[in-house]
């Protein structure tokens, strides 16, 4: 049975995933320009991040599948901190080309020794009091406090380029979207508190609140790019999209709580029961339909008080 910190965590990650995957199509469907595609890319790989951990969470007794979520998880990460680098250098104008270069090979020569094992691997599982976590060998521990510093170095580094050329910004808008831009890899960074993990680090905090302040970092960008044209990607909503996403909403957690419902008071009353079926069915529209109500309330008078464009 899954403990609380996973359940969390998992809640959590596929949060993210939503988030990441979401502005992922967003800013690659409608940019254009180099920095549209390496900001693509990173948050591509947040979302496979996000993805992995989930995964690693819904399927946390199964010690096997870990492993191979763990090397799904650090392959693509290894080019994380050459994308970070080579967006900013390329969105503020100022290519910086050997260290560009020198962090894209470093990328690909993480890539190639995991794949071909002269680098490490994750050959173990983590059996800690909340759950389980792939482990990584003595070489890729000893990898990763290399490049954890190397990563805070490049991320702060970016951040501090961002509020660097903020001050000398003459258009507001580009200066606030620096903001939320450089903020949002400060929580990168202080996200990578969930790879304590991996270090033999037993705490039932560490992993759901490094991905929560991941998700941070998700929701900045969400937010800049929905309410200030981050990027120069305009979102536009319409109000059968709001009704569509609050369907989707209702269809989810009813179904959830008929789930529930079914494993356990199944057990009780007999796994295939209709009369449990019945009972989720009634459970979920007793809750639920106040609360869509609520929620279409809500909508209509939002949309009477402001008309958006679309």
């Amino acid at each position: 049975m899954l403990t609380k910190p996973v359940i969390v965590t998992a809640i959590v990650s596929a949060v993210g995933f939503l988030l990441n995957s979401t502005m992922f199509y967003l800013v690659l469907s409608r940019g254009r320009k180099t920095y549209h595609y390496l900001f693509s890319a990173l948050l591509f790989i947040c979302a496979i991040w996000d993805m992995g951990i989930l995964l690693s969470m819904l399927r946390n007794s199964h010690e096997r599948e870990l492993i191979i979520y763990g090397h799904m998880v650090f392959i693509p990460c290894s080019f994380l901190y050459a994308i970070i680098f080579h967006f900013t250098a390329s969105y503020l104008g100022r290519p910086k080309k050997t260290i560009t270069i020198v962090l894209w090979l470093l990328g690909l020569y993480s890539v190639i020794s995991l794949i071909a094992g002269f680098g490490g691997k994750f050959d173990d599982v983590f059996h800690y009091s909340w759950g389980n976590i792939y482990r990584p060998d003595r070489v890729l521990q000893n990898s990763a406090l290399v490049a954890i510093p190397l990563g805070f170095i490049t991320f702060l580094s970016c951040a501090y380029m961002l509020f660097q050329a903020r001050k000398s910004e003459t258009s507001r808008v580009r200066r606030r979207h620096m903001a939320y831009i450089a903020i949002g890899f400060i929580a990168l960074t202080l996200a990578t508190i969930k790879l304590l993990v991996l270090f033999g680090v037993d705490n039932a905090f560490i992993l759901p609140a490094g991905m929560l302040v991941n998700d941070l970092f998700s929701a900045l960008i969400a937010i800049a790019i929905i309410k200030h044209q981050l990027l120069d990607v305009t979102v536009i909503i319409k109000k059968g999209a709001i009704y569509s996403l609050l369907a989707g909403v209702v269809i989810f957690v009813f179904s959830f709580m008929e789930h529930v419902l079914i494993t356990y008071m199944g057990e009780l009353i007999g796994g295939h029961s209709q009369v449990v079926h019945f009972i989720s069915v009634g459970a979920g529209i007793l809750v639920l339909m106040p609360i869509k109500h609520r929620i279409e309330k809500v909508a209509e008078k939002y949309f009477a008080q402001k008309k958006l464009a679309f």
